[in-house]
C-alpha cells in the first residue's frame, strides 16, 4: 500500500449503500494499494454492512503486505470507537502476516485485559511474530504478563505462560 490521497469518488462509492458499487470500490482500493483508505474501511465495517461487503473488506485487510499500514492497524486497535471491530482487526493482523513485534505491548494488553475471543486473537498475533523486541525492551511487558498470570483464569493462563516462554 502506498501513500496517496483518498479519492472522494471511491469513498462515496464505499458508502453508497449499493453492494455492487461498494465491492467495486473495495476492489479499486485493492488495486491501488492506498493505506489511507484503512480508517475508511474500518468506519465502513462499523456501519455493519451487508455480509458480502464485510467479507470483502476483511479479505482485503487480511492480505495487506505494506509495512506502512502497521501503525494504522495499531491505531485502530487503540481507538475506542473501533472496540467493536477489535476481533476482526486482530484477525486481519495475524492473517496479513506483517511483523507487529514493535507493538507487542499492545497485543499483550489485549491478552491480559480482553475477553477470551479478543485475548485469543491477540495471542495468535504474538505467536506469529517474526521477532520480539530485545530482552531489555521486553522487561516491562514480561512483568505485566507475570503479574496478570497470578489472577488469570485457566484459558488466559495458557496464553500468558506461552508469551513468557516465547519472549526473550
Amino acid at each position: 500500500m502506498t501513500k496517496n490521497k483518498i479519492n472522494q469518488e471511491t469513498k462515496n462509492r464505499l458508502f453508497s449503500g449499493n453492494q455492487t458499487e461498494v465491492i467495486a470500490a473495495i476492489n479499486t482500493i485493492k488495486d491501488t494499494g492506498n493505506k489511507e483508505y484503512l480508517p475508511v474501511l474500518f468506519e465502513l465495517l462499523l456501519s455493519q454492512p451487508e455480509e458480502e461487503i464485510k467479507k470483502e473488506i476483511l479479505l482485503l485487510l487480511g492480505t495487506i503486505k505494506d509495512k506502512q499500514a502497521i501503525p494504522v492497524f495499531i491505531e485502530a486497535l487503540k481507538e475506542e470507537k473501533f472496540i467493536p471491530l477489535r476481533k476482526d482487526i486482530l484477525t486481519s493482523c495475524w492473517q496479513n502476516g506483517m511483523d507487529y513485534g514493535n507493538y507487542i505491548d499492545i497485543f499483550v494488553e489485549l491478552v491480559v485485559d480482553g475477553e477470551w475471543d479478543i485475548a485469543f486473537e491477540a495471542f495468535t498475533v504474538i505467536e506469529n511474530l517474526e521477532h520480539f523486541p530485545p530482552a531489555e525492551e521486553m522487561k516491562e511487558t514480561k512483568l505485566r504478563v507475570a503479574r496478570a498470570l497470578k489472577s488469570a483464569n485457566k484459558q488466559k493462563s495458557y496464553f500468558l505462560e506461552e508469551i513468557l516462554k516465547m519472549a526473550p
